[in-house]
């Protein structure tokens, strides 16, 4: 995950038009985001006027876009009416899928599905709609004619509500095992 830090002043908030600010600063940073071929993940601001904003690209995001976004963002909003504090980062690994165009980034990638009954499941992302996801996953059955189990590969469907969290899946490292 990148990240780039601009300015952390002690801020004052009047909380009273939240989704307002929210709405209004979507509006400011998509171009911008559109300019340097990102995409919003998510936009969280804080009643202390602390501003994040986590994007992506199809083809990944580094420090270097990150500061730039940062800068042009800054440069759009004004200090004068309300003192701010921003971040901009890149929503990596590690970070749920909050997006169609995540799906999209991941399909043929490793994914860790949480559901919400807290099971876990790890898969390849094969496709996705807005309601349900296609993983393949392996496991072991008995084929007909064979003693042993083997290793099958099978799809599952799973229903996008049923979701807690998606995620790449990033496997342990051996000394975790």
């Amino acid at each position: 995950r990148q990240m780039c830090i601009r300015d952390s002043p002690s801020l004052l908030y009047q909380s009273q038009n939240k989704e307002m600010k929210t709405e209004e600063i979507k509006h400011l940073i998509e171009p911008i985001l559109t300019e340097h071929h990102l995409f919003l993940v998510e936009l969280k601001i804080s009643k202390d006027n602390v501003i994040e904003v986590f994007v992506d690209a199809l083809e990944g995001v580094n420090i270097q876009t990150c500061i730039a976004v940062s800068r042009e963002i800054e440069s759009s909003l004004n200090r004068d009416e309300e003192d701010f504090e921003l971040t901009v980062s890149s929503a990596g690994i590690g970070y749920p899928f909050k997006v169609e165009q995540q799906y999209q980034k991941n399909l043929g990638k490793s994914v860790e599905i949480k559901l919400n009954d807290h099971t876990k499941l790890n898969g390849i992302l094969l496709r996705f709609t807005p309601e349900e996801i296609v993983i393949e996953q392996e496991e072991k059955k008995i084929i007909e004619g064979s003693k042993r189990k083997q290793l099958v590969k099978t799809e599952r469907t799973i229903v996008r509500k049923d979701i807690k969290d998606c995620l790449l899946y990033t496997s342990p490292s051996p000394r975790d095992r």
